[in-house]
């Protein structure tokens, strides 16, 4: 603080130009929030701020990337709803069709019935968001499936795509948040062959039997659709536990958010109320420079000998 009658201008402007470049400064805080806006300011705070700023950079990557998968999870989650409910109709279907009172010519009618279910059972494995096939595995860009009624069980894959990509959480555990056609529709043994649950070869064989109007047939054919009905419910069940998954990796990655956010900020930020309080006492000692100043310099000779 500037006090009493200055000896020379030269002290008197290196007093006045520290008081407004600390006035500046403290209505730039004031402005802005920020007591660190550059590294001068407080060069001991430029690492930890810098760390700081880092991890929520990383944090909110993670965050972006569980959104997205958030919306794929309920994007499938709502898609095999769909499948269960063909499913249903298969098995309502099977069971219409198995029955000794059903002709030949009411079996063919269920059997196109259950080549446009496995049609649409097709449509639910290639599901997409944007260019975006969920079931795709490694292989998102391409549809996994063709329907195809003359090929072996009724459909076309695009290949058998690889599944690997995960997602972390912030504390670096990872999963994998998706299945795969394939894992859901197109159940394999180790040859390749279909394997129990199998809900294509499942449609295929039902479709099939009825069309040739063969009973013992149509009765297998609505076992392996019944287990492909329980094939469906297990992925039901594992998407159920990605979307838990993401849910809880969600809340933990906002709670770290906000804790280190805090703590960015209590080394960061300006303290509005001691940032005022300065400026009133830098803005009260200019004003009193000033006027000293001015004083000294309306004195003549006669008012010192006086």
């Amino acid at each position: 603080m500037i006090s009493g009658v200055y000896a020379n201008d030269e002290n008197f402007l290196a007093d006045l130009s520290q008081l407004e470049n600390s006035i500046s400064q403290v209505n730039k805080q004031i402005s802005s929030g920020i007591r660190v806006n550059q590294a001068s300011d407080d060069p001991s705070a430029v690492a930890p701020i810098l760390a700081y700023q880092g991890q929520i950079s990383e944090i909110k990557q993670v965050q972006m990337n569980l959104n997205s998968a958030q919306t794929e999870a309920q994007t499938a989650d709502g898609a095999l709803e769909t499948a269960s409910s063909l499913m249903d109709q298969l098995v309502s279907l099977g069971a219409e069709g198995a029955s000794g009172t059903s002709s030949a010519s009411a079996r063919a009618v269920l059997g196109e019935k259950v080549q446009s279910i496995e049609q649409q059972l097709v449509a639910v494995a290639n599901t997409s968001i944007g260019a975006t096939y969920i079931f795709g595995g490694d292989s998102s860009s391409t549809p996994p499936y063709a329907f195809s009624w003359t090929s072996p069980e009724g459909v076309i894959a695009s290949g058998r795509p690889t599944n690997t990509a995960t997602i972390r959480d912030t504390d670096g555990n990872e999963i994998i948040p998706r299945l795969t056609a394939q894992q859901i529709f197109d159940v394999k043994d180790s040859t390749g062959a279909p394997a129990a649950g199998n809900i294509f070869q499942a449609a295929f064989a039902l479709g099939t039997a009825l069309l040739a109007n063969n009973q013992p047939g149509i009765q297998s054919a609505l076992d392996q659709v019944k287990a492909g009905s329980l094939q469906l419910q297990q992925s039901t069940t594992a998407y159920g536990n990605i979307e838990n998954w993401i849910q809880q990796a969600s809340q933990n990655a906002t709670a770290h958010l906000n804790n280190i956010t805090q703590a960015l900020s209590a080394i960061r930020d300006s303290d509005i109320a001691t940032d005022a309080t300065q400026l009133s006492i830098d803005q009260t000692a200019l004003q009193a420079a000033l006027s000293a100043h001015a004083s000294l310099n309306a004195k003549s000779l006669f008012s010192f000998l006086g």
